[in-house]
């Protein structure tokens, strides 16, 4: 399960000690301590380096409040820094017990980290600042589990020479760039959501190309990925084969001859890519544009929503919304249960937890023409109190 995340990044500015000393005119004034910049982030330790939870957990441990909160201004380790100015990362593993308090904590560098040698320090001031809401488990006990807390300190003398005060700001870490197109965003069908919305840009075509939502095909279906030749791709290369090679190549041969795409001088020349899904129709093949949302998830219909509600709302007295997921098993259910957004109220949580394993029923995805997939993958499941 995605771990849950709270982060935070929180501008910093000041002064080291008091107001500036009265100097004569030819000395030196003393150099202002760096800009301070302190970004958090803590979420449950996940199975990508840190053991997964037990199959009985169905909730992680969560922290109380904004972990922001947990370092100040005055714990940045400046003097630290300035001696060595190497270090400015530090990952740390919190255990938190079944009463939601820190236990323990200890450095725990990721590959590409160093534990820098004020780790030690931070980690006293989170075992008395950290608390959290205990991990739980399936029979509502409460359980012990960990948490990741990293803090990375930016330390700049060259934007501590600026003037004025710098607005304290709260949000998440910027968006990543937009991938390139090599990295590979159209290997697959369905294409990235992200690459179409962020760095694909569709050319015009000769004949008619439809958008998803049509009716369902009536034979194989093809993804291709049309480019410019001066882009250096193959004009037409297939990622989603029909089990054909022979119609596939025929694929390819109409996405180039009778659909003739034509790119635009204002395409950036890197990207003069896009993805097409053709299907045999007639004497030649039915061409749909790229959709984000080409593949229907998993979801629960609105009269069984209702009815697991119902269902929720004996245990749900004084309770929010519960949120939870789960991978579906080859029998069509869940294998297991996570509240990734408690309901405030434990026994609540576990009612929930109970309902979607032995209750739920998914409809099994489908495509932009309604032609079903299978009850695999992640579902994912909410209920609201009355």
């Amino acid at each position: 399960m995605r771990g849950i995340v709270a982060g935070c990044v929180l501008g910093l500015t000041g002064l080291a000690g008091s107001a500036w000393a009265q100097a004569a005119p030819e000395a030196a004034k003393p150099e202002r301590e760096p800009f301070r910049q302190i970004a958090l982030r803590g979420f449950p330790a996940g199975p990508s380096q840190w053991p997964a939870p037990p199959a009985e957990m169905i909730r992680r441990a969560a922290a109380k409040d904004d972990p922001a909160g947990w370092l100040k201004e005055t714990d940045a380790p400046v003097a630290a820094w300035l001696k060595t100015e190497t270090i400015e990362n530090v990952t740390l593993e919190l255990a938190v017990g079944t009463s939601g308090r820190v236990t323990e904590c200890k450095p725990a560098p990721r590959s590409w980290e160093r534990t820098p040698p004020w780790a030690d320090q931070l980690c006293a001031l989170l075992i008395r600042r950290a608390a959290f809401i205990p991990a739980l488990r399936e029979d509502g006990q409460p359980m012990a589990d960990r948490f990741v807390f990293t803090a990375n300190f930016q330390f700049s003398r060259n934007m501590a020479r600026g003037s004025g005060p710098l607005v304290v700001s709260y949000g998440l870490s910027p968006a990543p760039p937009p991938p390139g197109d090599t990295n590979p965003q159209l290997m697959s069908w369905p294409p990235s959501g992200y690459w179409l919305r962020s760095v694909a840009r569709e050319p015009a075509f000769a004949l008619p190309v439809e958008r998803p939502g049509g009716a369902a095909l009536t034979g194989p279906a093809i993804g291709v990925v049309i480019a410019d030749p001066k882009s250096g791709d193959p004009e037409c290369r297939v990622v989603l084969s029909s089990g054909d090679a022979k119609l596939d190549q025929k694929a390819c041969d109409f996405a180039r001859k009778k659909l003739k795409p034509q790119w635009a001088d204002t395409v950036r020349f890197p990207v003069r890519r896009w993805p097409l899904l053709l299907s045999p129709e007639g004497k030649g093949f039915r061409a749909i544009t790229a959709d984000e949302n080409a593949i229907r998830r998993l979801r629960v219909e609105p009269a069984e929503l209702a009815r697991l509600n119902a269902l929720w709302q004996p245990s749900a007295a004084g309770a929010k919304v519960v949120r939870m997921a789960g991978r579906m098993g080859p029998d069509g259910r869940p294998t297991g249960c996570e509240v990734f957004e408690s309901s405030g109220s434990d026994a609540a949580d576990v009612a929930a937890c109970r309902l979607f394993r032995s209750e739920a029923r998914f409809t099994p995805p489908s495509d932009a023409f309604g032609q079903p997939g299978k009850l695999t993958g992640w579902a994912n499941l909410q209920l609201t109190p009355p």
